[in-house]
């Protein structure tokens, strides 16, 4: 098959971005035409750059799509091409029990259309793991990191989405953003439309969750001997905990701690805080296209900081 011209993958994915319609269209005939061989696909995405110091609305486009047509629309300064592109995705498969492990690593995102041709987006250093099939009862899903899901609707097939912490979410069909890292110290849920449950597996307890709701629930403690907080039911801030779908990095008086942690898995880097009194320092701030250094430069002057690049290392000390 030969490769689509820019032209073509441009106007293929500004249709896809019109509407959700054509965004599900195009899930479900990719799914008739990709799963009778392949039960899913992935869309790696790396974010660019330019300076910004207040916030800047802009929804980027979902640059590749991976399977019956790759799409590329690079923003990158250095116009990466398809390879480098894709090889920031590991697609696994398992020799045992048919399921498929889509990684996205640390500075992409990614798309990945289910075998139901539901759609999940899934931010950088995350994992989730799909059966080839779904079963008849139910279908059933691991999530370690954060997604973005967007579940066809199923009266008689649940979808149960496992996390690593003992926290699983029953869904019929709805929209929601999960956040599920491994080192994070909570599990949050923000949900958009729809309903949800979400089950504590160590204790039994349910929570139902309604749209414009976020249940944020403890994982652990520093100490063990300690009894975990109970989960916290709030109105949710679709904005900010959304954002990075549409390739957003907000900070909202964030604290260093979390703000060291979505650099990491945003660019890919590795930070390094010198001088510990720099990590009860708060930023906020929106960034849509910026690069690392643009963003650290930003810090570096709101914050009187200073900072080294040395590959994947960032090291920030106080001046």
């Amino acid at each position: 098959m030969e490769k689509a011209s820019r032209k073509e993958r441009r106007e293929v994915v500004s249709w896809i971005n019109e509407s959700q319609d054509n965004l599900e269209r195009f899930a479900t005939m990719k799914a008739e035409h990709v799963f009778s061989g392949f039960p899913d696909t992935i869309v790696p995405e790396k974010r660019p750059i330019r300076p910004i110091l207040v916030h800047m609305a802009a929804a980027l486009s979902i640059p590749l799509l991976a399977g019956a047509i790759w799409l590329l629309l690079s923003r990158n300064e250095a116009r990466e091409q398809y390879a480098d592109a894709s090889r920031q995705v590991e697609i696994l498969k398992s020799q045992n029990s048919g399921d498929v492990t889509y990684i996205a690593n640390p500075g992409t995102k990614s798309l990945v259309i289910l075998p139901d041709s539901s759609v999940v987006r899934l931010n950088g250093a995350s994992k989730l793991v799909v059966p080839s099939r779904f079963a008849a009862g139910s279908r059933e899903l691991f999530l370690s990191g954060e997604g973005y899901f967007d579940i066809r609707h199923h009266e008689d097939w649940p979808m149960n989405i496992h996390t690593s912490k003992g926290v699983v979410v029953k869904v019929l069909g709805t929209t929601f953003d999960l956040s599920a890292y491994d080192n994070d110290d909570n599990i949050k849920l923000t949900l958009i439309e729809g309903k949800v449950v979400v089950r504590e597996e160590k204790t039994g307890s349910e929570h139902e969750v309604r749209p414009n709701q976020q249940i944020s629930i403890a994982s652990r403690t520093g100490e063990l001997d300690k009894p975990l907080p109970r989960p916290v039911i709030k109105r949710a801030n679709i904005q900010q905990n959304t954002g990075w779908v549409n390739g957003e990095l907000i900070f909202n008086n964030t604290a260093m701690p979390e703000i060291v942690k979505q650099l990491e898995r945003w660019y890919g880097v590795h930070v390094h805080i010198v001088d510990k009194e720099i990590l009860d320092y708060h930023l906020t701030a929106t960034f849509t296209t910026e690069s690392i250094t643009r963003v650290l430069d930003l810090i570096k002057f709101s914050s009187m900081l200073q900072y080294e690049i040395n590959g994947t290392d960032v090291y920030i000390r106080k001046i």
